[in-house]
């Protein structure tokens, strides 16, 4: 009786047998590289939204908590920039994070401001 394993068999496993995970790398990738831009999106919309007082913040905080697509936080962008106190220093410094991790969740936007 003869007996081979897979290993014993000459280019096992066939070129063909991978032809359906092609590509899937580079998939894996992008959804790496979304999923990170949105986490980053998320945690710059949380620090500004800490920057809020009042019941104001604590709706804004829960708003970017609940925020499950990058979209979500791209429609609350303008009311957390808005809500920022006027003696807040770091008011530019949070638009230029904004903008940047806005930049990185939606790469063909293009800033009209």
């Amino acid at each position: 009786m003869l007996t081979l394993t897979l290993r014993e068999i000459p280019d096992f496993p066939p070129p063909w047998a991978f032809a359906s995970l092609s590509g899937l790398g580079e998939r894996r990738n992008r959804s790496s590289r979304m999923r990170q831009s949105f986490v980053e999106l998320k945690l710059v919309c949380t620090r500004i939204a800490a920057e809020v007082p009042g019941a104001q913040g604590a709706e804004l905080q829960r708003q970017v908590r609940q925020a499950c697509e990058p979209i979500e936080l791209w429609m609350l962008r303008s009311t957390l920039l808005a809500a920022l106190p006027e003696h807040c220093e770091l008011a530019l410094v949070y638009r230029a994070d904004l903008e940047l991790a806005m930049a990185r969740a939606f790469p063909r936007h293009q800033s009209r401001s």
